[in-house]
């Protein structure tokens, strides 16, 4: 699902940016978390502001009422539905977080055990593996989550090194969850009955990596309970245009002239080669950037704000390499 953000209101979620590999999110104008690069550009520090005020209060909590109503719609409509769902509560939040932009929300879903397997068979935590489904537009949003870049969701760190040289792309969490608590119990039972919405996390480039904007408590109830969750990926959308190669296009129509000859004594699919047809003639090429606002100067605001919230926190041990921006 594609969102069109024409206008906003005041102060979104926005991304600020400046020398030395600073960066900063912000909600109402105030940080939720702080990132820099490494000068090797292998990894990223980040440092969520666990005392931000809406940490845990960005959407508005899924009721029971919503939960029904997405079961009535049915299986099909199951993930379209939670799509719509989101982007209302996205642009209609009394402060909208979304800035005025091209959004994307694209599913992540679980991949399947390789055949043989047992159609009822639960797949260890161990092996939980997600991607985005196959998409019929030159789109460059190819999204992969793995079980062992989950975070602890009962006690995530506030300081977390985001190692690119392994791939990065970890699923980071902003606040601790409570196993205990009547939310998860009944996300539990909610997860037992196969009705758990889509947790929703945000793709951001400049951290290659997943952060949860609705759904900690979903995702510790799904891991409870041994039953693999769906992911709704939010990110922005970028669009480039490319010259097609005229004499590349020629080849690829005459060979799909003689497959459509054979079409008629074996049988071939039409449908694979209309949709080589609409690939073929269509010359935009989509992708997930991040944009920001390069409004943090030399990075002395930053360091002083995030120096003083690591000692408030008793976190000093890592302020050295983060303001040195070595692993």
């Amino acid at each position: 699902m594609e969102l069109q953000v024409r206008k906003g209101c005041g102060p979104a979620m926005e991304m600020l940016s400046g020398h030395n590999g600073r960066m900063a999110l912000q909600i109402n104008s105030q940080t939720l978390f702080w990132a820099t690069m490494l000068k090797d550009h292998c990894g990223v520090w980040l440092v969520f502001n666990a005392e931000h005020p809406a940490q845990e209060l960005l959407l508005p909590a899924i009721t029971s009422a919503d939960v029904e109503r997405a079961k009535r719609a049915g299986e099909s409509q199951w993930l379209s539905g939670w799509c719509r769902y989101f982007a209302r509560q996205l642009m209609e939040a009394p402060t909208p977080l979304l800035p005025p932009r091209r959004w994307l929300l694209r599913p992540m879903e679980a991949v399947k055990p390789q055949a043989p397997y047992a159609l009822n068979q639960t797949v260890p935590f161990g092996q939980w593996r997600f991607t985005t489904p196959a998409s019929s537009a030159n789109i460059s949003v190819p999204w992969a989550l793995y079980s062992e870049d989950f975070p602890d969701l009962q006690s995530p760190e506030i300081v977390r090194f985001v190692d690119w040289w392994w791939g990065g792309h970890l699923l980071l969490a902003r606040y601790p969850v409570d196993l205990h608590s009547g939310r998860v119990k009944w996300w539990r039972k909610k997860s037992r009955e196969g009705a758990l919405p889509p947790v929703l996390v945000w793709f951001i480039a400049g951290l290659a990596s997943f952060v949860i904007l609705d759904g900690h408590d979903r995702l510790q109830a799904a891991i409870a309970e041994g039953i693999q969750p769906q992911f709704l990926v939010l990110s922005e959308l970028g669009e480039q245009r490319w010259e097609p190669d005229e004499q590349a296009r020629e080849r690829v129509l005459r060979s799909l002239a003689i497959q459509q000859e054979k079409c008629k004594k074996t049988g071939a699919n039409i449908d694979a080669m209309n949709q080589s047809l609409l690939n073929l003639y269509d010359t935009r090429y989509l992708y997930a950037p991040t944009h920001s606002r390069a409004i943090l100067g030399d990075g002395k605001n930053w360091e002083r704000e995030l120096t003083a919230y690591l000692q408030r926190n008793h976190l000093e041990q890592h302020l050295a390499a983060i303001l040195a921006r070595e692993e």
